[in-house]
């Protein structure tokens, strides 16, 4: 084989290093999902705990605010937690895809918008986040103090969806005006 051919091929490469610092923020947060959806993160736990923080505050707070209360932080946790695992993936893509090719390009990285954003990106980190989801609801399932709803499948893959959206908005943004700068003329005198 020849030597370009060669060196060709390690370039594209995953070095393991590069692998697990790309991966483990998404990994972690993975780990953070599985947690709560154990009998700890139950309503009747979190609720309870709410309960508990909001009477220190305020001693003549309802048990009824803090169910609607509890509920509403439940559900924005779902929307955000899959949101944020979404966009965790799609940066693990990313930086892979970077680490993996930015040797062999003749052109700085980051001046294509398809350096900042990819399609394949934005659905793969929206069905990690479908995925787990799913999974959390039917585990949820065989817990007696848990219930797995398709409902909350669906706002998870909402916040992921959404999270990602904000995600292109942000990254053609960045490219539109953080984009490197032409070199400006000097305008001093050389005399």
């Amino acid at each position: 084989m020849p030597e370009t051919a060669k060196s060709g091929a390690r370039t594209l490469s995953h070095p393991p290093r590069s692998l697990v610092r790309n991966w483990w923020p998404a990994v972690v947060w993975v780990g953070v999902l599985f947690t709560e959806s154990t009998d700890m993160a139950s309503a009747h736990n979190t609720g309870g705990l709410l309960y508990d923080v909001l009477s220190f505050v305020n001693p003549d707070v309802t048990q009824s605010f803090v169910d609607i209360l509890n509920e509403v932080l439940r559900k924005s946790g779902h929307f955000l937690g899959y949101g944020l695992l979404s966009v965790l993936v799609f940066f693990a893509l990313r930086n892979t895809n970077r680490d993996r090719i930015w040797r062999l390009i003749a052109r700085p990285w980051g001046t294509c918008l398809r350096d900042l954003w990819r399609m394949e990106w934005s659905f793969l980190g929206v069905m990690a986040a479908l995925g787990m989801a799913t999974y959390d609801e039917i585990h949820q399932s065989f817990i007696p103090s848990r219930t797995g709803r398709w409902q909350d499948v669906i706002i998870d893959t909402s916040g992921a969806i959404a999270l990602q959206l904000v995600m292109y908005l942000l990254m053609t943004r960045k490219l539109k005006h953080g984009g490197p700068t032409a070199a400006r003329p000097e305008l001093t005198s050389t005399r």
